[in-house]
């Protein structure tokens, strides 16, 4: 995956892969919203796919000037599941 991948990757630690588990990490929900959909549009043209059911997010809040909500984090027209905690192996 790494090599079939490697024109869309970001520096560690915007992105880190292991087998066949990704991490983006992005400033913004547009940007995650726009990364998942880069990184689905790829894997998809290459015969492969994001596991929707396995896919989650995890929101970090640095000020309070951020704390404006700008819809779901989606993938295609799927709402991707948030999570409270992260765990990288």
């Amino acid at each position: 995956m790494e090599v079939m991948t490697r024109y869309i990757q970001d520096e560690v630690p915007w992105c880190m892969l292991f087998a066949d588990d990704i991490v983006l990490i992005e400033k913004t929900k547009e940007g995650a919203k726009a990364k998942l959909e880069l990184w689905r549009n790829a894997l998809e043209s290459k015969g492969l796919h994001l596991s929707r059911s396995k896919t989650k997010y995890m929101e970090y809040i640095f000020s309070q000037e951020r704390n404006t909500y700008i819809g779901d984090v989606t993938i295609g027209d799927q709402i991707v599941k948030k999570s409270e905690r992260f765990r990288y192996l």
